[in-house]
């Protein structure tokens, strides 16, 4: 509700950052503002309800009830007309987007596993060699995995060149 309000989320990274350690603090402490010019036009009863559902402590927070009770909400059948600066704020960072697809490139990047190294992702319930995997799939009866029948056939080599 805020950002579709203003333009822009309560909490943000004073370094450009997706998050940051200053932002994670803001949120936890539930310092936001509402700055002008862009909530100049936004209503009282608007801000009651951003604060309310913004509260920190889940306890006192808004449930969806009460922000469907809400004074703000309920009072209007139609959209009222509440001229917001929301589509100059987005005009704005428009300049801005390609940085950040940027560093959110970068960042997923960088959590994701290293593309030039083969990798297999291995079902659990089939592909682990742990005793306990093997203990369950003896006690359902599900057949051996191929590294079992190798290592077994391996094992029976070895048994009969002796």
């Amino acid at each position: 509700m805020y950002i579709l309000l203003c333009g822009f989320p309560p909490f943000y990274s004073n370094h450009g950052l997706p998050i940051s350690p200053g932002m994670k603090k803001r949120i936890r402490s539930g310092q936001y503002e509402f700055p002008k010019p862009e909530w100049t036009n936004v209503s009282s009863d608007a801000k009651d309800l951003i604060k309310g559902c913004l509260k920190t402590n889940p306890e006192e927070r808004h449930t969806i009830d009460e922000v469907i009770r809400n004074k703000w909400i309920a009072q209007y059948n139609a959209v009222p007309p509440t001229p917001l600066l929301t589509s100059d704020v987005l005009k704005e960072e428009n300049e801005q987007w390609p940085d950040v697809q940027q560093g959110m490139s970068l960042a997923l990047r960088e959590m994701r596993v290293d593309q030039d190294q083969p990798f297999t992702v291995k079902n659990p319930k089939l592909d682990s060699n742990s005793a306990l995997a093997k203990k369950r799939r003896a006690k359902t009866g599900a057949p051996p995995t191929i590294q079992e029948q190798l290592t077994q056939e391996s094992m029976e080599g070895a048994e009969q060149s002796s």
